[in-house]
């Protein structure tokens, strides 16, 4: 009994409560970068001037926050051991994933005629790239992680690296409000999301000696849309591309 009592957490509840403190990262990040332009908005003064709050906007306020919010509960379910409220609470994911996607791109396309919706000295024609490439990407990888959910280990790890993915937005709010110049700010936060891919691969490592192959992919792709978007944003195409989005081509 003495040597069942001193014993530690094992291997799985390890790696529940990293999972759980990956989500606690993320939820904090989410609430502290939103804070001045959309949660606190009446109390904080934004750093820079910023575009009213719209229906559109609070809706994807308000579905997005939900989706972060689900996130860190499901986490938590699985590291309490509530696996079949977990399944539950899955069916509610699926409905706000189905919601999400549609309403990404609507307000990424609706941001190319708010002009003060870019970090200051960025052209929305550009800074419409960052939510309209990314939407493929963080959907994709929720989509995948659903179809997988019958794996736990790839499940977990392509939601965990989605998750991480939609940290930039909210990372570089953060880095907004440092006084940091525009055009550094997608740079920056892209490196945000960089480090926490890191921390998830050097985990996996460090656990079980070896790369988990959905994380590496998963991360191959996030780091790939990071690195193409400020390469694709001031091309030509792109340009003519969101133009024509706008409905001013």
């Amino acid at each position: 009994m003495a040597q069942f009592a001193g014993a530690g957490p094992s291997k799985a509840e390890r790696e529940h409560r990293f999972f759980l403190a990956m989500a606690a990262t993320i939820l904090t990040l989410t609430v502290i970068g939103f804070a001045p332009s959309y949660y606190l908005r009446a109390f904080i003064a934004p750093p820079h001037p910023m575009e009213p709050l719209n229906p559109l906007v609070h809706l994807h306020g308000l579905v997005f926050s939900a989706w972060v919010i689900l996130f860190m509960v499901q986490a938590g379910l699985i590291s309490a051991g509530k696996r079949h409220i977990h399944r539950q609470l899955g069916i509610l994911g699926m409905l706000l994933v189905a919601i999400m996607i549609p309403l990404a791109i609507a307000v990424g396309i609706a941001g190319i005629d708010r002009p003060l919706t870019a970090p200051p000295g960025i052209d929305t024609l550009s800074w419409a790239a960052l939510p309209l490439l990314d939407v493929p990407v963080f959907g994709g990888l929720i989509i995948a992680a659903l179809a997988m959910r019958h794996r736990s280990d790839v499940h977990k790890r392509l939601m965990l690296v989605a998750m991480i993915d939609m940290v930039q937005p909210s990372a570089g709010r953060l880095i907004g409000m440092s006084g940091v110049p525009g055009e550094a700010v997608g740079p920056l936060s892209g490196l945000v999301v960089v480090l926490l891919l890191i921390v998830l691969i050097v985990r996996d490592w460090l656990v079980t000696r070896r790369f988990h192959p959905a994380a590496i992919i998963g991360s191959a792709i996030v780091v790939a849309r990071i690195v193409l978007t400020p390469v694709i944003w001031s091309t030509p195409a792109w340009m003519d591309f969101a133009r024509w989005l706008s409905g001013a081509g």
